[in-house]
């Protein structure tokens, strides 16, 4: 099912070609300040009793209240830098303290930590770069934020990317919801959430942005830029289950930086 909102906007704001599709235009970047986010998410094993994040490690996501660094480990030898088969280059990308973006390339180790030199405040992103003769990571590779036991992401086998539905805006931009598809792996009644909390001091609170139930099969809803999200503000999809069930759910941001 599709539930449309808007139509296409077309651009006609300054640097655009009139006649384009303004976001097509963004995509190709030609209209400065403005990028397009893509997020998208799998949860293997959602129950009834309680709403999860849709993100492959499962459970729900931690979100922290100050930067350190995180360790990364695989489970297999063979994703090591230079010589592995698997995957030998991983980017993670997040924010720091400040909500800036951030990112960093580590090599690998196999089954050995390594520690980034970046320190986090979230981890919303990491794909692997560069990889052996296999061309992906042979094992799942986990990213811990350091001194603690909270998992910022996870790689399943053979995926090269996380799987995560969740972001958070960096400071200096505001996001606009464009879109939202959200499926059930069961013909069975699902609920999921699009939750939105703006961090402006400590006391900021989760809400519910919008509450979708579905019947098997996927959802996507068209909302061309009506929600509107400030900086700093953490959002992700959330799911409940009739009975255990696979769920995968996505979302389209349009980012402006500000003064624009």
């Amino acid at each position: 099912m599709s539930i449309t909102h808007y139509p296409t906007i077309i651009s006609n704001v300054s640097g655009s070609e009139a006649g384009y599709p303004f976001y097509l235009e963004v995509a190709q970047g030609k209209i400065p300040g403005h990028s397009l986010i893509n997020k998208f998410g799998y949860n293997p094993s959602i129950g009834s009793g309680a709403f999860e994040t849709i993100w492959e490690t499962g459970d729900n996501y931690p979100w922290q209240s100050s930067e350190v660094t995180v360790d990364v480990v695989s489970d297999s030898a063979n994703d090591v830098h230079t010589t592995g088969s698997g995957a030998r280059t991983l980017r993670i990308q997040g924010l720091d303290g400040s909500y800036n973006l951030a990112e960093e390339t580590v090599n690998l180790n196999g089954t050995s930590t390594v520690t980034t030199t970046q320190t986090f405040l979230r981890v919303f992103r990491m794909s692997v770069e560069t990889a052996g003769s296999s061309g992906n990571n042979e094992g799942e590779i986990t990213v811990t934020y350091t001194g603690g036991s909270d998992v910022a992401a996870t790689i399943s086998e053979e995926n090269g990317q996380t799987l995560m539905a969740l972001y958070t805006i960096p400071v200096g931009y505001t996001g606009y919801l464009l879109s939202m598809n959200i499926s059930s792996g069961k013909d069975q009644e699902m609920d999921f959430k699009f939750i939105q909390r703006i961090n402006e001091g400590s006391n900021g609170a989760f809400q519910t942005k919008q509450f979708l139930n579905v019947r098997g099969g996927q959802t996507t809803v068209i909302f061309n830029a009506i929600n509107v999200i400030p900086e700093k503000s953490d959002i992700y999809v959330s799911g409940k289950a009739s009975s255990t069930s696979s769920a995968s759910a996505s979302f389209d941001l349009l980012l402006v930086q500000d003064g624009y």
